[in-house]
Parts: structure tokens; sequence; C-alpha cells
């Protein structure tokens, strides 16, 4: 009794199989028949981390200091892919300010003085992901008879991938 419903059973299954295959046959009565080709290319995985500090400061009275800016070890791009980071923006005009008081200073990297826009650090698929960026930060402007307290300014950077 096994046998039998064994047999019914594979040929139900080898039924199934034939009827979802849906196979075209090219015969006398048809000459042609079309197949379609399917080919899914996965989203492209772009996975990153860029690292800036959250405050720097000046140390008792010096009038310079460093800033490091880093991508994450374990960041990933696109094939093709190219992640910047930009120096966006300076609220005050690259001036550190107290109330109606302010004090200018420069960024410079590689000896490079930076602007509003300027490229700090970038990194192309396939590439090995680059060393932290050093940021020197110089006070430019007089400090004497300005009153004494904070000053402050804030930079904005951002990031970008372009070309994947």
């Amino acid at each position: 009794m096994k046998k039998p419903s064994c047999l019914l059973l594979a040929l139900s299954l080898l039924c199934a199989g034939i009827a979802l295959a849906e196979e075209k046959v090219i015969d006398p009565n048809n000459l042609s028949q079309s197949t379609t080709v399917t080919f899914d290319v996965p989203e492209p995985v772009t996975d990153y981390t860029v690292t800036i500090p959250a405050n720097v400061a000046f140390v008792d009275d010096a009038t310079t200091t460093n800033m490091t800016v880093t991508i994450g070890a374990d960041s990933t791009l696109a094939v093709g892919a190219t992640l910047l980071v930009t120096l966006e923006s300076s609220a005050n005009s690259f001036q550190l300010k107290q109330g109606g008081s302010a004090i200018a200073y420069q960024i410079e990297q590689g000896g490079s003085s930076l602007s509003a826009g300027s490229a700090v650090l970038s990194w192309t698929q396939g590439e090995e992901i680059p060393a932290a960026a050093t940021l020197n930060l110089e006070v430019t402007g007089p400090i004497d008879d300005l009153p004494y307290g904070s000053y402050t300014d804030t930079l904005t950077f951002k990031a970008t991938v372009s070309g994947n």
C-alpha cells in the first residue's frame, strides 16, 4: 500500500514542479519562443561615521589649539563612491564672539588656510580610509583690552557621498 501512495505523491510533486517552471516549447507549429531574464542589482552599501569634537577650547592663555576629524574604521561606501567632508560654515565668520566683542581666528590644515566650503577629508571606496585630519586653530586678532570671558563660534561640517 505504501508504494502506490508514494508513487502518486512523487507524480503529483513532479507535475507541480512542471507547472511552476512554466517552460516554453519550440516545436514545428511554433518555431520561436521567448524567455525573460532577470538580474537584481543589490542596493549599494554606504555606512560611514565621521567624528568631529563636540567642543574645542584654547587652553589657558594659548592662542593655538588643534582638532581632529576622522572617518570610522568600519565605514563602507558603495562601489565608485567618494565621501567628502567639508568645513561647511562658521556661524560668526571665523570670529570668536562674546556679546559685541570679537576675536578673529583662522583654521589651517597642512599649512593651508581653510574657509567655508573647504574640503577637510576625502575617501574613495577601494582606497584605505585616510588618517585623521588635524585642523590647527589660531587666534589672529588682538585680545588686549577685550572684556574677559568665553568667546565662541560654531563650526558646521558636512559629509556628502557622490559618484555611486
